[in-house]
C-alpha cells in the first residue's frame, strides 16, 4: 500500500520539480536585476556590465529551454488554450530587448533604463507563467520524468555554452518547491513600463 501511494505521488513530485526549477530560474534573473539596481557609481561601470552579460546569458537559458523544450513537451496537454502562443509572443518581445541591448554601447545614457525596460517584461513573463501556465501545467498529463531530464540537459548544455555553467547547478532541492517572488517590481521608474501595453 505504502509502494502504490509512493508510486502516485512521484508524477506529481517531479512536475513540481519541473516547475520548481522554472521558478528557481525566474527567481535568479530578477534578482539580477535588482542587483544591478543596486549598483551605483564607480561600481556599476565593470561589475554591472559582468551582471549585464550574465544576465542576458541567462535570458537566452531560460528561453531555449522553455522553446527546446517544455512547450513542446506540454503542447498537446494545453490545447484549446494560447497559453504557450502568449508565452512565445512575449519570449519574442524580452529577445528583441535583449538584441538592441547587446548592439548599445554600456555607457549610453539611455542604457540603465533600457536593462530596467527589460527587467519589467521578465518579470511581467514571469508572473504571466506562474498565474497561468503553471497552474494549467499542474493539471497537464505530461511525461514529467522525461521532461525533468530533458530541461536539465538543455539547461546544462545553454549553460555550458553560454559561459554560465555554474549558474545551471541546483543543488538544492527545497529551493525548487520555494515560491516565485514576483510582487517586487524590477525596475524603479514609475514609467518605466506601461503594464497594459501589449507586448
Amino acid at each position: 500500500m505504502c509502494n502504490a501511494a509512493a508510486g502516485a505521488r512521484a508524477p506529481a513530485d517531479t512536475r513540481d520539480q519541473v516547475l520548481g526549477l522554472l521558478r528557481h530560474d525566474f527567481h535568479r534573473v530578477l534578482e539580477d536585476f535588482r542587483e544591478f539596481e543596486r549598483l551605483a557609481g564607480e561600481e556599476a561601470g565593470q561589475t554591472g556590465q559582468r551582471l549585464v552579460q550574465r544576465t542576458f546569458a541567462e535570458l537566452k537559458m531560460i528561453a531555449a529551454v522553455e522553446e527546446q523544450v517544455l512547450y513542446p513537451a506540454v503542447h498537446q496537454a494545453l490545447a484549446g488554450t494560447d497559453l504557450i502562443e502568449q508565452s512565445e509572443i512575449e519570449h519574442a518581445c524580452i529577445r528583441r530587448l535583449v538584441d538592441e541591448l547587446e548592439s548599445a554601447q554600456p555607457d549610453a545614457v539611455d542604457y540603465p533604463r533600457d536593462f530596467r525596460i527589460l527587467g519589467e517584461h521578465v518579470r511581467l513573463h514571469a508572473r504571466d507563467e506562474e498565474l497561468e501556465l503553471f497552474p494549467a501545467l499542474r493539471e497537464a498529463d505530461a511525461d514529467w520524468e522525461r521532461l525533468r531530464t530533458d530541461m536539465q540537459s538543455r539547461r546544462a548544455e545553454m549553460a555550458e555554452d553560454l559561459g554560465i555553467a555554474p549558474l545551471a547547478r541546483v543543488e538544492d532541492h527545497e529551493a525548487l518547491a520555494s515560491g516565485l517572488p514576483i510582487d517586487a517590481p524590477v525596475a524603479t521608474d514609475d514609467d518605466v513600463i506601461d503594464e497594459t501595453a501589449e507586448a
